[in-house]
């Protein structure tokens, strides 16, 4: 149970740290002594000092040839003291993952390197933050550099032997996994884009797929189980997360801090807009928009082959940001309604509502047009909407929501089977958005083409415009998953999320293998 995450730790930080029942204790390199919390007593402290010790402990400066320059090593690995098969386990992950390498340097010669003098580093070192008998044991490594240090981290429960997911640790503390696990998400989301209108943005980040790519990770990798938990006060958790970026080794370190006790509900504006057939509704975490069944509506069975049995309500997915104005306005001749998000950063996100139905009538928040940021309202003009911005320019919504919808580099390509035998499927994704699918060993063959409409935590989410050809005439199908490459086991896991997927009528992932050949 590895939980991947980072950290940006002071190195030789000593921080006197209180968790509701619990403490942080420090191995000897961050700390000359154990901290200790108001709510611990002196036995239980030792108590939890004596069940983490340092297996591997290396401070040395090195010069590993005469010709190289010197490295400084300070590396400590920590262990468990306890005799559980859950506890030999991390113990050995531990030693395999931060030892190993440097067990050999314990023999090499010290090498003389004056205190001014500058060298490169190799820091690991590790903090136990606890619990009552719960620890969130976060090891911590640097390898030089301008990238943040890097950190993991495992919670144990010493009174069962047992590795602790991070979502059974947080409901120990009293809080609601899901809750925390949307927090997280919005902070990241949120985190993700302010640094991304920040940057001169390139066309070619988002049409190369690179940018729904780098958001579509951001959520994945902010999985609640990915997460580091430390207890820094009495009142709070924090969890440890981060962000994609463009820069150094593409990732940056987020905390997320909760609080252990109810708070009041934060009271954000209700905002909601109709135009014609369609409204939207913004309430906290309700985020809905509602489509009458009206002669407009009525008429995308024939143009487009959309049919409504009446009035639907849908809540909109991906939808992290907190909204300070919301205007629904068309894109395009025919009826055509695009709802628009203004958010506290002043940049524009969007849910194209016709282009949304086509792909199984699942409606998402596509991906932010950075290039029109700093707004302050959006308006309606006539039928179209504009971005009032900050220095009394306005700014066109529609034609950047075009540019926004035009294809981009569909990620996750290449070639996938599923199954054998009669139940033998396969799937053909290129990167222009071409597509062919076969299903029931080739008796059921489809293709056409797939649109990216925005960044799950489960992947890329596309939509699917699929034809199969039968006896009574072309058959059209629509559906919307969301696919990420898993590149350690060479598959595609697809999540269908919406419409009628022929690979599958279940919600569960699928794990296709890549084909070659």
């Amino acid at each position: 149970m590895k939980h991947k995450r980072l950290t940006a730790l002071v190195l030789a930080a000593a921080l006197v740290l209180a968790g509701c029942g619990g403490t942080k204790s420090s191995s000897g390199s961050a700390a000359a002594s154990q901290s200790t919390g108001s709510s611990q007593n002196a036995p239980a402290l030792a108590t939890q000092k004596e069940r983490i010790t340092e297996q591997f402990t290396l401070e040395k400066t090195i010069r590993q040839y005469e010709w190289d320059s010197a490295q400084k090593l300070t590396i400590h690995v920590p262990q468990l003291v306890c005799d559980s098969p859950d506890a030999a386990y991390l113990n050995d992950e531990l030693a395999a993952r931060y030892a190993a390498e440097y067990r050999d340097y314990e023999s090499y010669p010290q090498a003389e390197v004056s205190q001014d003098e500058w060298c490169s580093q190799t820091y690991i070192d590790w903090d136990a933050y606890w619990y009552g008998d719960c620890v969130s044991l976060v090891v911590s490594s640097y390898y030089g550099g301008t990238d943040p240090i890097y950190s993991q981290g495992w919670c144990f429960d010493f009174a069962t032997g047992k590795l602790v997911f991070v979502t059974e640790m947080l409901q120990r503390m009293g809080l609601d996994p899901d809750e925390a696990q949307l927090a997280v998400y919005r902070a990241a989301i949120q985190t993700f884009d302010r640094n991304m209108v920040q940057q001169e943005y390139y066309d070619s980040l988002r049409e190369s797929g690179m940018l729904s790519g780098m958001r579509a990770d951001t959520l994945r990798d902010n999985g609640l189980e990915n997460l580091t938990v430390l207890l820094e006060n009495e009142n709070t958790v924090t969890l440890v997360g981060g962000y994609h970026t463009t820069a150094g080794s593409g990732w940056r370190p987020l905390k997320v801090e909760l609080p252990l006790t109810p708070a009041a509900p934060a009271k954000t504006p209700v905002l909601t807009d109709t135009y014609g057939s369609v409204s939207v509704l913004l309430d906290g975490d309700t985020r809905t928009v509602t489509i009458k069944r009206t002669p407009e509506t009525i008429a995308w069975a024939e143009d487009y082959d959309i049919r409504l049995d009446g009035d639907v309500t849908l809540p909109i997915r991906n939808a992290y940001h907190n909204y300070v104005d919301v205007c629904i306005g068309e894109l395009g001749a025919s009826f055509h309604p695009v709802v628009y998000l203004l958010t506290e950063d002043g940049f524009v996100e969007y849910v194209d509502v016709l282009r949304c139905l086509l792909y199984g009538q699942s409606l998402f928040c596509a991906d932010p047009i950075y290039i029109a940021n700093n707004g302050i309202a959006l308006a309606l003009r006539d039928a179209e909407v504009s971005l009032l911005c900050a220095d009394g320019t306005e700014t066109e919504l529609a034609p950047l929501t075009a540019e926004w919808n035009s294809p981009q580099t569909v990620d996750s390509t290449g070639s996938f089977s599923l199954g054998e035998g009669e139940d033998w499927c396969w799937l053909d994704l290129n990167s222009g958005g071409g597509c062919q699918l076969a299903t029931h060993n080739n008796r059921y063959f489809y293709q056409g083409a797939v649109t990216y409409l925005g960044a799950t935590p489960d992947g890329t989410a596309l939509g699917f415009s699929l034809i199969r050809d039968t006896e009574n005439g072309p058959e059209w199908v629509a559906f919307s998953a969301a696919l990420k490459l898993d590149y350690r086991i060479d598959c595609l896991i697809l999540t269908p999320l919406s419409g009628q997927n022929p690979l599958t009528n279940e919600t569960v992932p699928l794990v296709l293998t890549h084909s070659y050949g």
